[in-house]
């Protein structure tokens, strides 16, 4: 039986402080948990979305997760004429991408033993309003 703390939430904190906030082509990017609620969306934001953890069982005691997250890279652009391009989405990727390369580090006593990116296929969508480049990195941990 697993008796470390389940980590979702610390991993959300982790990533929160690391990425909130940084600066991307001028743009302030910030990154929000599961959904943007109020009137006004941003035109350029990080979801952390689809969460998910299972023990390894590849150790004897049981203590192990293999913990992952999905991050949701999304730039938004008015419809009007050809606005907007991926190159935005693009560029908050690598920048995450650099940012995760330092160590993620997670309270509550976890520590990650190993990390692995994974780097999804991007989505792209015009709406009548609206163009949307979406980009989407995994990060899959393991952690003690």
């Amino acid at each position: 039986m697993i008796t470390l703390a389940l980590p979702d939430k610390y991993v959300r904190k982790a990533l929160y402080a690391l990425i909130n906030g940084i600066t991307v082509n001028t743009q302030t990017i910030n990154i929000y948990d599961s959904k943007i609620t109020g009137s006004v969306i941003p035109k350029y934001y990080v979801l952390m979305t689809t969460q998910t953890n299972q023990v390894d069982e590849s150790v004897k005691c049981g203590n192990r997760w293999q913990s992952s997250i999905l991050l949701d890279i999304v730039t938004r652009y008015g419809s009007t004429g050809n606005t907007g391009s991926r190159l935005l989405a693009d560029d908050i990727a690598e920048a995450i991408r650099n940012l995760l390369e330092a160590d993620l580090a997670l309270d509550g006593g976890l520590n990650i033993i190993d990390q692995k990116l994974d780097f999804p296929n991007d989505l792209s969508s015009t709406t009548e309003n609206e163009n949307i480049f979406r980009k989407f990195i995994r990060i899959e941990l393991t952690i003690n």
